[in-house]
């Protein structure tokens, strides 16, 4: 068959499209992947050897007036575009995961073939919910996202690279050091810098902890030499090259609650404590990190420099209650199901036959 993957702009997008892309390559598919040009799907499917076609597109939502106007404008550009696109691809299936580059090809593209579309976060963006009407199945990371009760609809959770997936989890021994992982997104987060900064400078925090910090463009001076005057041992990298090495080491994570980062920390076993990203569309962190905290698997502290000391104490006691961090790691084990591109590549074959 020849697959169409649509996914663009974000690595939350673009990740779990490889990860079902790659599933059906194992059993001989040809992929053929739209994306947006110079973007980071474009690199990986050089990367992957699939076939690549470029799609510009403008976000709608949040925007203001003659940026409106002008995603509209693109938008129909794009529908022009995808039915020529269509016509030469060819595509057996189509597989979309959301996004605004996604919204044209996937309309365009449901006339041609049947559409399948994965949604990431526990509130679906305007691109699903809007494809959801053309899809022959939907599949969500978190349950009753699209409150559907039909066969449509199925939870699989996110998909997730091999790497993390594959790693063996261990549960918090006695070892002296306390590790802890602090992940801000790809773009970093200044809010859990100065949160860090203000705890480091402020406080007297335990000498045994150890510290991963992936601040991604935001690493400063300031943050360095919190870390160096604190004492502790630390590392700060922009960007970590080995996600899977840093998740298998580290205690407990503390994070954003974008869907892929949670659904990564839950593959992981990790306990976690999440900052939801407070002007996230729709809330969707905070209802992201909630389900988690309902589950037993996290705890959520509003993102905000006065809630230092909040984090600090919280530390301390997860650090001495060996069967709490245990018990969330336990639970975070439970809140997604496993194997998400697998089952996704499974029904995705079973409805062609039916």
């Amino acid at each position: 068959m020849n697959i169409l993957i649509i996914a663009g702009g974000t690595g939350g997008h673009v990740y779990p499209a490889l990860s079902i892309a790659n599933e059906f390559q194992v059993d001989g598919n040809t992929i053929s992947w739209i994306g947006k040009k110079n973007g980071l799907e474009e690199s990986i499917a050089s990367r992957e050897d699939f076939s690549f076609y470029s799609i510009d597109a403008r976000g709608f939502l949040g925007k203001n007036f003659f940026a409106k106007v002008s995603s509209i404008f693109y938008l129909f550009t794009a529908l022009i575009r995808s039915f020529f696109l269509m016509s030469r691809i060819k595509p057996d299936i189509i597989i979309s995961t959301g996004g605004y580059l996604a919204l044209a090809p996937g309309l365009i593209g449901s006339l041609f073939c049947p559409l399948f579309i994965h949604e990431q976060n526990s509130i679906p963006g305007l691109t699903n919910r809007i494809l959801h009407k053309r899809s022959k199945i939907t599949f969500e990371a978190f349950p009753d996202t699209f409150n559907n009760l039909t066969n449509k609809v199925k939870c699989v959770g996110n998909p997730i690279r091999d790497d993390i997936v594959n790693i063996s989890p261990i549960n918090k021994s006695n070892e002296a050091k306390f590790k802890i992982l602090i992940l801000g997104g790809s773009q970093g987060s200044k809010q859990i810098n100065d949160i860090l900064v203000n705890i480091l400078l402020t406080k007297r925090v335990p000498s045994h902890w150890s510290f991963i910090h992936q601040a991604g463009k935001l690493t400063s001076e300031e943050l360095n030499d919190a870390y160096t005057e604190s004492g502790n041992e630390f590392v700060i990298k922009e960007f970590l090259e080995n996600m899977a090495e840093a998740y298998h080491f580290c205690d407990i994570v503390i994070s954003r609650s974008g869907a892929m980062t949670v659904s990564e920390i839950c593959a992981v076993q990790k306990p976690s404590i999440l900052l939801p990203l407070p002007w996230s569309s729709e809330n969707h962190q905070y209802i992201n990190a909630e389900y988690l905290k309902n589950m037993g698997a996290a705890e959520i502290i509003d993102s905000d420099v006065s809630n230092s000391i909040q984090l600090l104490k919280l530390l301390i006691n997860l650090e001495s209650d060996h069967n709490r961090l245990n018990s969330m790691a336990h639970s975070a084990s439970k809140v997604f199901p496993q194997f998400a591109s697998r089952n996704i590549y499974k029904s995705i074959n079973e409805s062609l036959t039916i």
